[in-house]
C-alpha cells in the first residue's frame, strides 16, 4: 500500500475551469496540488471566500501605501510571507522575487499587476516554485 500524499489531493484546475478527461475530472496532487493550492491563495482576494474570511492575499494596502516601488515590493513580500505560510503544508517561504517591469510609456495607463515569483519549502522537505501575476 502506498503512503499517504503528504501534500494532498483535489481537482485540477485550468484557468478557473475543471479538467475533464473522457468522462471525469483530472486530479492533481504532490507538489502539483501545493502549487496549485498556493497559487489560488495569492490570487484570491483576502476575506472574499465566503468560508474562510481569513484567505487570501491582502493586497491592497501595499499597493495604496505611499513610498514608491520598494516600498511597495516589500510590503506585498511581507504579505506574500503570511499568505502562504499560513498553509499547513508550507514549511517555509524560501524566496520572494518580482519580475522585472518595463517601463512606464508616457501617457499610457497601468494596471496595477506584479508578477511574483515564490520559492517555498513543503514540509516533507521539497522545494517547488510559483509564479502569479498579483493586482488590486
Amino acid at each position: 500500500m502506498n503512503a499517504p500524499e503528504p501534500l494532498g489531493y483535489s481537482l485540477l484546475l485550468d484557468d478557473g475551469d475543471l479538467v475533464v478527461e473522457g468522462t471525469g475530472l483530472v486530479e492533481v496532487h504532490g507538489l502539483a496540488n501545493l502549487v496549485q493550492a498556493l497559487t489560488l491563495r495569492l490570487l484570491t482576494p483576502y476575506g472574499t471566500d465566503r468560508c474562510d474570511h481569513r484567505y487570501g492575499l491582502s493586497a491592497g494596502a501595499a499597493f495604496g501605501h505611499p513610498g514608491g516601488k520598494s516600498a511597495l515590493k516589500d510590503l506585498l513580500s511581507l504579505e506574500i510571507v503570511r499568505t502562504l505560510a499560513a498553509d499547513p503544508r508550507v514549511h517555509e517561504v524560501v524566496d520572494v522575487a518580482f519580475a522585472e517591469e518595463a517601463p512606464d510609456k508616457p501617457g499610457a495607463s497601468r494596471p496595477r499587476v506584479l508578477s511574483v515569483r515564490v520559492l517555498v519549502e513543503a514540509v516533507d522537505g521539497r522545494t517547488t516554485a510559483l509564479t502569479a501575476d498579483v493586482e488590486v
